[in-house]
């Protein structure tokens, strides 16, 4: 009996240690904008439409772009990382989904989305 708990203990640990290891990881991301945009968000393209890179690193987030975006993001959910911010006027929020492998940049008030698939 004490076998079986510590062999069951073990087995734990070792499950929890992979978990974490598999949430750290570094993706790229070539935003686009969505089709459902305003077209007044076309003049924001030139900072969104380029390549983010997300870092995950023991269940912290971070989001930067050549664009301006250099941004934590707060965990939600297992796998799923998002962050309100201003940028240019925008009122942005960030949501990166390793599980789905997905990045969406989307504004509050003017109904711009920009999205992509992780690289």
């Amino acid at each position: 009996m004490l076998l079986c708990r510590i062999i069951l203990c073990g087995a734990v640990v070792v499950s929890g240690a992979q978990t974490v290891a598999a949430q750290n990881v570094t993706a790229n991301f070539w935003l686009a904008r969505s089709s459902r945009s305003a077209t007044d968000c076309m003049a924001f393209d030139p900072q969104f439409t380029r390549e983010h890179t997300l870092t995950v690193k023991d269940g912290q987030a971070t989001l930067t772009s050549p664009g301006g975006i250099q941004t934590s993001l707060k965990p939600v959910k297992p796998g799923v990382y998002e962050e309100d911010t201003v940028m240019d006027g925008l009122q942005l929020k960030l949501l990166a989904d390793i599980n789905t492998k997905t990045l969406t940049v989307s504004d509050k008030y003017i109904g711009c989305w920009w999205t992509a698939q992780w690289q």
